[in-house]
Protein backbone atom coordinates (compact mmCIF):
# COMPACT_ATOMS: atom_id res chain seq x y z
CA UNK A 1 0.00 0.00 0.00
CA UNK A 2 2.86 2.39 0.78
CA UNK A 3 4.54 1.63 -2.54
CA UNK A 4 1.23 2.24 -4.30
CA UNK A 5 1.05 5.60 -2.52
CA UNK A 6 4.56 6.50 -3.67
CA UNK A 7 3.92 5.51 -7.27
CA UNK A 8 0.62 7.36 -7.42
CA UNK A 9 2.17 10.46 -5.83
CA UNK A 10 4.70 10.54 -8.71
CA UNK A 11 2.05 10.67 -11.44
CA UNK A 12 2.80 13.56 -13.81
CA UNK A 13 -0.89 14.60 -13.78
CA UNK A 14 -3.52 14.11 -11.09
CA UNK A 15 -7.28 14.00 -11.13
CA UNK A 16 -9.86 13.64 -8.40
CA UNK A 17 -9.78 9.89 -9.06
CA UNK A 18 -5.98 9.61 -8.73
CA UNK A 19 -6.03 11.67 -5.53
CA UNK A 20 -8.75 9.39 -4.14
CA UNK A 21 -6.53 6.38 -4.97
CA UNK A 22 -3.64 8.14 -3.25
CA UNK A 23 -5.68 8.60 -0.07
CA UNK A 24 -7.04 5.03 -0.24
CA UNK A 25 -3.56 3.54 -0.49
CA UNK A 26 -2.38 5.58 2.49
CA UNK A 27 -5.43 4.50 4.48
CA UNK A 28 -4.68 0.86 3.60
CA UNK A 29 -1.12 1.28 4.86
CA UNK A 30 -2.28 2.79 8.15
CA UNK A 31 -4.87 0.04 8.57
CA UNK A 32 -2.29 -2.72 8.08
CA UNK A 33 0.84 -1.19 9.62
CA UNK A 34 0.06 -2.72 13.02
CA UNK A 35 1.38 -6.07 11.76
CA UNK A 36 4.92 -4.63 11.86
CA UNK A 37 4.47 -3.76 15.54
CA UNK A 38 2.96 -7.17 16.29
CA UNK A 39 5.91 -8.91 14.60
CA UNK A 40 8.28 -6.58 16.49
CA UNK A 41 9.77 -5.17 13.31
CA UNK A 42 9.05 -1.68 14.65
CA UNK A 43 8.01 -0.39 18.05
CA UNK A 44 5.88 2.43 16.63
CA UNK A 45 5.19 4.49 13.53
CA UNK A 46 5.35 7.96 15.07
CA UNK A 47 7.51 9.28 12.26
CA UNK A 48 7.17 12.86 10.97
CA UNK A 49 7.75 11.76 7.37
CA UNK A 50 4.86 9.30 7.61
CA UNK A 51 2.63 11.96 9.11
CA UNK A 52 3.41 14.33 6.25
CA UNK A 53 2.01 11.81 3.75
CA UNK A 54 -1.53 12.60 4.92
CA UNK A 55 -0.99 16.15 3.59
CA UNK A 56 0.08 15.10 0.08
CA UNK A 57 -3.34 15.20 -1.52
CA UNK A 58 -4.03 18.71 -0.21
CA UNK A 59 -0.53 19.88 -1.18
CA UNK A 60 -1.03 18.59 -4.73
CA UNK A 61 -4.33 20.46 -4.97
CA UNK A 62 -2.72 23.67 -3.67
CA UNK A 63 0.74 23.58 -5.25
CA UNK A 64 0.64 21.13 -8.15
CA UNK A 65 2.63 18.03 -8.95
CA UNK A 66 5.16 16.45 -6.60
CA UNK A 67 7.82 15.91 -9.26
CA UNK A 68 9.84 18.86 -7.97
CA UNK A 69 9.66 17.86 -4.29
CA UNK A 70 13.16 16.83 -3.34
CA UNK A 71 15.06 16.88 -0.05
CA UNK A 72 18.35 15.75 -1.55
CA UNK A 73 20.02 19.18 -1.24
CA UNK A 74 19.08 19.73 2.38
CA UNK A 75 19.95 16.13 3.29
CA UNK A 76 23.38 16.57 1.74
CA UNK A 77 23.92 19.84 3.61
CA UNK A 78 22.81 18.16 6.83
CA UNK A 79 25.47 15.48 6.36
CA UNK A 80 28.19 18.05 5.64
CA UNK A 81 27.26 20.33 8.54
CA UNK A 82 27.03 17.41 10.96
CA UNK A 83 30.44 16.09 9.95
CA UNK A 84 31.97 19.57 10.26
CA UNK A 85 30.57 20.06 13.75
CA UNK A 86 31.69 16.61 14.83
CA UNK A 87 35.26 17.36 13.77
Amino acid sequence: ALLDFLYIACYPIHSDKSLALLEQSLAAFHTNRKIFVELRVREHFDLPKLHFLCHYSRAIKLYGMTDNYNTETTERLHIDFTKDEYR
